[in-house]
This record gives structure tokens, C-alpha cells and sequence, in this order.
């Protein structure tokens, strides 16, 4: 199997998640992170934040993921946020494009009506998209009035690409991207940064990466440039 390189360009709106985080390290570093936005969140918005934030910094951890990110502002004067992984796993298969119909129909009966699958085409090659909204995220007791743990409605879209033999040889190498969010009321603001993210991803051969990739970033992962902030995008905390 032929080592890929993966090549994307994210909106400066991201940053990159700490990975290995308890809850109470994760609240520091939200809170590091508002305040040095000059925002004051409303403490249960912090306690939503945080909650997804360690999930996606443990998950970081135990997972060795590729990429990982997240990030906190205001859409329209609300709070929201959201976080992105990007991760490499071994796959075999002879044609992409077979590969992806055979997950679509696999993860559409897994999913059932709860969940929207498609085959799409991408730029970098063909994907098995999935739509979903699901209250899997549970917020811990300890930060309720109740006493008990609440369910919070999570929406999320996830991307399997399997990497086109035409631009990594030899490559038997699938690529899944997830993004998530607990602030589901805007989810059509972050498809508009999704969207031209996934159009930038690329696939090389490691070995032709050459000096593009940033030293910044591990795994052999380059954010090539930031995008702009998008007409009718997020303001306040965001930036």
C-alpha cells in the first residue's frame, strides 16, 4: 500500500484540537480560547462546548487521527460550534467508484431512515457521503441541574473517499472526514464552509509532497492556505 499524502485547505476559522484532554483541561482551553476572542459565553454554552470538545480531543488520542479541529463563534448573534476530523484508514479495493457504491448501500441500511447517503463526485475522486442527526452526544450529569445525563441532538456529515489509484498509485487507502455539530439550527451556515473545503481536498504519493507541507502540522498534513470568511458566515468570536 502506497503512503498518501492529503492536501487541504481549511477556513481560518478551525483550529486545531489539543488531543488527550479530561473535561477539565478541555474547559480551560475553551475558556482560553473565548476569552482570547474577547467573547463572554454564557456558562452553559461552555459546558456544550466543552463536552464536544473532549469527546473529539479523546477521540484524537485513542484514534491517531490525521487532522482534527474545531471551532466557536456566533452565527447571527447565536452561539455555535463545531468540530472536524480527518482520518486514514487501509481499504482494499480495485475501483473507487465500485467501493463507494458498495459503502452508500451498506451504510444507508445500517442508517436506515435516520440518515441521508449518497455517492457523490468530489474534485480529489468519488465519495460515499452521509447526512445524519442524532442525540448521541449526552451532557454529564455533573454539569446539570437535574442530576442526570441530557441527550443533545447532534448533526453530522461524514465523507469516505476511497484515494483514486490515479493519484496515488498503488494506494489502498480510505479517507473519512466528519464534521460535527450540537448547534444544529445552523447547519446549512456550515455547509458553506464544508463545502469548498472538501472541493480543495488532494491526494499525492508521500514522496512527491515535497516542501509543501507545513512544519506546523503532523502526519504529513499541509493546510495549504485559509480561506476567507464567507458571505453570511459566522461574526462576533469567530472573527
Amino acid at each position: 500500500m502506497s503512503a498518501v499524502h492529503v492536501a487541504f485547505e481549511i477556513s481560518s476559522l478551525f483550529q486545531r484540537t489539543t488531543p488527550g484532554l479530561d473535561l477539565e483541561q478541555a474547559r480551560a482551553e475553551v475558556v482560553a480560547r473565548t476569552q482570547g476572542q474577547g467573547a463572554a459565553f454564557p456558562d452553559e454554552r461552555i459546558d456544550d462546548i466543552t463536552v464536544e470538545y473532549q469527546r473529539i480531543s479523546a477521540m484524537l488520542a485513542e484514534s491517531g487521527v490525521l487532522y482534527a479541529a474545531s471551532c466557536f463563534g456566533r452565527f447571527d448573534g447565536d452561539w455555535s460550534m463545531g468540530s472536524l476530523v480527518i482520518g486514514l484508514q487501509p481499504l482494499s479495493y480495485r475501483d473507487p467508484e465500485i467501493a463507494v457504491a458498495g459503502m452508500a448501500k451498506i451504510l444507508a441500511a445500517e442508517h436506515g431512515p435516520s440518515a441521508e447517503v449518497s455517492a457523490i463526485a468530489l474534485p480529489c475522486g468519488q465519495a460515499t457521503l452521509v447526512i445524519r442527526q442524532s442525540p448521541d452526544l449526552r451532557l454529564p450529569a455533573e454539569f446539570t441541574e437535574s442530576g442526570e445525563d441530557i441527550p443533545i441532538d447532534v448533526a453530522q456529515l461524514q465523507a469516505f473517499i476511497p484515494v483514486p489509484p490515479d493519484a496515488v498509485p498503488g494506494a489502498q487507502t480510505l479517507v473519512t472526514v466528519v464534521f460535527s455539530t450540537p448547534s444544529t439550527d445552523h447547519w446549512a451556515d456550515y455547509c458553506e464552509l464544508l463545502v469548498p473545503f472538501l472541493d480543495s481536498l488532494s491526494f499525492l504519493p508521500d514522496q512527491e509532497a515535497g516542501e509543501d507541507t507545513d512544519a506546523a502540522t503532523d502526519c504529513r498534513t499541509p493546510v495549504r492556505q485559509s480561506l476567507p470568511s464567507v458571505s453570511g458566515g459566522p461574526e462576533g468570536a469567530f472573527g
